[in-house]
Parts: C-alpha cells; sequence; structure tokens
C-alpha cells in the first residue's frame, strides 16, 4: 500500500500536465516519506561537521601550535640577533688582522733599517 501511494506520487512527474492532479493519497504518501529523507539528511549532515569533542581535541591543537609558533618567532628573534652580532665580531676581527699586519709591516721596516744602519 505504501509503494502504491509512493509510485503514484513519482508518476505524476512523468504524466501530461493535462492530467496532472495532485490527491491528498499522494500528499499522504510524501509525508510519510519526508521524515525518512530528512533523517537522512541530518545525519549526512552530521558527518560532515566533527562532534563537541573532536572540536575540543582541534581547539587544542591549535592551541599548542599557536604556542610553537609564538615560540619559533622568539627563537627567531634571538637567531637573528646572534647573526648580528657575529658579523659584527667578523668585522671586527678584520679591522685587528689588518691592524696587526700594519704594525708587523711597520716593525719589520722599521727593524731592517736599524739593522741596516749599523
Amino acid at each position: 500500500m505504501f509503494y502504491t501511494r509512493l509510485c503514484s506520487c513519482v508518476s505524476i512527474y512523468y504524466m501530461p500536465a493535462s492530467s496532472r492532479k495532485i490527491s491528498f493519497a499522494d500528499l499522504d504518501g510524501f509525508l510519510k516519506v519526508a521524515p525518512l529523507i530528512g533523517l537522512f539528511v541530518l545525519g549526512y549532515l552530521q558527518t560532515l561537521f566533527p562532534s563537541k569533542v573532536e572540536f575540543e581535541k582541534v581547539h587544542d591543537k591549535l592551541i599548542q601550535m599557536d604556542k610553537k609558533i609564538t615560540e619559533m618567532a622568539v627563537l627567531q628573534k634571538a637567531i637573528s640577533g646572534n647573526t648580528g652580532d657575529i658579523n659584527r665580531i667578523e668585522t671586527r676581527l678584520r679591522l685587528i688582522e689588518v691592524d696587526i699586519a700594519r704594525h708587523s709591516a711597520q716593525a719589520s721596516t722599521g727593524g731592517s733599517k736599524k739593522i741596516g744602519n749599523l
């Protein structure tokens, strides 16, 4: 009986326009099927979205990731500062090496003149 009503509901769409009359039986058949369709749609939508527990897990992971990103940003600033310090030390070492080379060149030219003058 239910199947015949459902078939009559479906057959309405395939009938010519002149013989399309919706009866109370057709509407009754549709209203019996509509809650099942609604439940299937709700079940499908629930599979698309996470539950409260899953949402809290994802939220906690996002908070942990935010903390790690903040920590990485702080470490990156410290590393950048250390890199600048190392570059300044290397520049100072080059200047000291140049000064040592000048002093040793002056000492060797000054020392050889003294020995040659004797």
